[in-house]
């Protein structure tokens, strides 16, 4: 089974892939940036791809709701990960012999409490914390050092000299799970992500959020995007979960009645939140 990622090999993308996919033999395809996944799920090119939506440190990836809507791409599942952060480098190295570090502009921004120990170390921005670790070893950069996850190391044989050293230790990304826009379920759902545009009347996304409280179904995030072409004018990304299905069902029709445009980007078993 084939999985498209943003990123190379090693990446956390790949990190959720392997975990929401434990139980099956894949083949990782690595992609430089997420529109060109987005197209290529949409091209049925792969069985599925995996694209980060959110991060409790980062925030949401805006992009990532746009050219889901924009590709029509169905979301079937989502995971959560635990963000561990790590300092690889060649074999037999310390983290005092090294006098640059490379990662993720983000990854170095998540570890500068630890980094901050070292000083006199330059720390480089690169475009993916897998690739960077790539990078040092294939370039034979000895006294260099790179951030990224544990199975980036052991992808390109490096050593890990130091573990879990982001500063935050409560940190998830969601990915979701994402294939081209296709019908059913091999499970009774648990919860759906809408994309919703409001009639431009007052009070018309308190209506909406109405009709989920009448309906005994619950918000989990809610998120507002502007429409194109249409000048502060939004659409709002909403997920919901749900004890009874058919509760939901019901404030979707409810919801259809009321609101100017509801589109339905998957409905989907939840993710469990890994514990710290």
């Amino acid at each position: 089974m084939e999985i498209g990622i943003q990123g190379v090999e090693g990446s956390f993308h790949n990190e959720a892939a392997s975990s929401y996919f434990a139980d099956r033999p894949i083949e990782i395809r690595p992609f430089h940036d997420f529109r060109s996944l987005a197209k290529s799920i949409n091209a049925k090119q792969m069985d599925y791809g995996v694209m980060a939506i959110e991060n409790t440190i980062a925030g949401t990836i805006l992009p990532n709701y746009a050219l889901i809507n924009e590709y029509d791409l169905k979301i079937t599942g989502e995971i959560y990960t635990r963000i561990e952060m790590n300092l690889i480098a060649h074999k037999g190295k310390k983290a005092a012999d090294l006098d640059q570090i490379y990662s993720h502009p983000m990854a170095l921004l998540q570890c500068a409490d630890f980094l901050a120990n070292y000083p006199k170390i330059k720390l480089t921005e690169y475009d993916d914390t897998a690739d960077s670790v790539r990078f040092i070893r294939d370039e034979g950069m000895k006294n260099a050092g790179a951030i990224a996850s544990k199975k980036a190391a052991e992808i390109f044989d490096m050593d890990i000299l130091d573990s879990n050293i982001e500063t935050n230790k409560k940190n998830y990304t969601r990915f979701l799970i994402m294939t081209s826009r296709m019908n059913g379920h091999d499970q009774i759902p648990q919860k759906a992500s809408l994309r919703v545009i409001t009639k431009h009347d007052p009070g018309a996304l308190a209506e909406v959020l109405l009709i989920f409280k009448l309906h005994g179904i619950n918000l989990t995030k809610i998120q507002s995007m502007p429409i194109l072409g249409k000048p502060y004018q939004y659409a709002f990304n909403i997920d919901v979960v749900w004890a009874d299905y058919d509760n939901y069902k019901d404030a979707l029709q409810a919801l259809n009645n009321k609101a100017e445009l509801v589109k339905v980007h998957g409905e989907y078993l939840k993710g469990n939140i890994p514990s710290v």
